[in-house]
């Protein structure tokens, strides 16, 4: 199961400053060998989950309720669609966004913000946010934009970054007066296509620190957060920023 927090400046636009959404992926071979049971049902409509107790069949099933719920059949496209979209779209109008993926391991984090190239309904929030991102570039009339990436792992409590020369060497967390927090020396990468940030998630994906656990034989064993950076110029005649 994966909490997935969407945080959005949005309020002007009548959407919620903070969504979270449940997403329920499907037994893997591992549990299907086990002879696991699936004991979580959703109500997609109206947002809710349930979960029974296979020990107590006479006590009701727990329920909870979301902004948005994802059960097995649903595809990330979906999930993009009706949560990601419209903070995307509030980032090439200047706004902050953040998606926040939560979860154990095995849960299908990675399955949902990075995806697979096949079937294309199932490629991940992230890449889906870069086609969205300079789709919208395209479209711009009389602007320019500057677009960055950085990709950096928490790992022991400790900050890499993984599209540093050395990936490595420990970063120290530090705070502006101004800025707020930032990590020290951290490298941002000017991109400049879907193609390029695409390259730069794979590099970081590579240097990740993986481990074999019960549940996946190639399991993060970080925290990783991958930042797109737009700075937003207008070329308008009249106009300034």
């Amino acid at each position: 199961m994966v909490f997935v927090v969407s945080c959005t400046n949005l309020l002007s636009m009548g959407s919620e400053s903070v969504k979270v959404v449940v997403r329920c992926r499907p037994l893997d071979d591992r549990e299907k060998t086990l002879g696991c049971k699936m004991v979580l049902s959703m109500d997609v409509h109206r947002c809710q989950c349930f979960i029974e107790n296979p020990g107590a069949v006479d006590e009701p099933p727990k329920q909870f309720t979301f902004d948005g719920t994802y059960y097995i059949n649903q595809t990330t496209e979906q999930l993009y669609n009706e949560i990601a979209y419209s903070l995307i779209e509030g980032v090439t109008e200047g706004y902050n966004g953040t998606v926040f993926a939560y979860g154990q391991t095995g849960s299908g984090k990675s399955f949902t913000m990075q995806g697979v190239s096949e079937p294309a309904t199932q490629k991940g929030v992230i890449p889906r946010a870069f086609e969205h991102i300079f789709e919208s570039i395209q479209c711009a009339e009389n602007t320019k934009f500057l677009v960055r990436a950085s990709y950096l792992e928490i790992y022991n409590e400790e900050i890499r970054d993984l599209l540093g020369s050395n990936t490595k060497q420990k970063h120290e967390l530090k705070e502006h007066p101004e800025h707020g927090v930032y990590v020290r020396d951290l490298t941002m990468h000017t991109v400049h296509s879907v193609g390029e940030c695409e390259r730069i998630m794979e590099q970081g994906w590579k240097n990740r620190v993986v481990a074999c656990t019960l549940m996946n034989k190639d399991s993060s064993r970080s925290h990783s957060i991958f930042t797109i950076r737009l700075e937003i110029c207008n070329t308008g005649k009249h106009s300034f920023i």
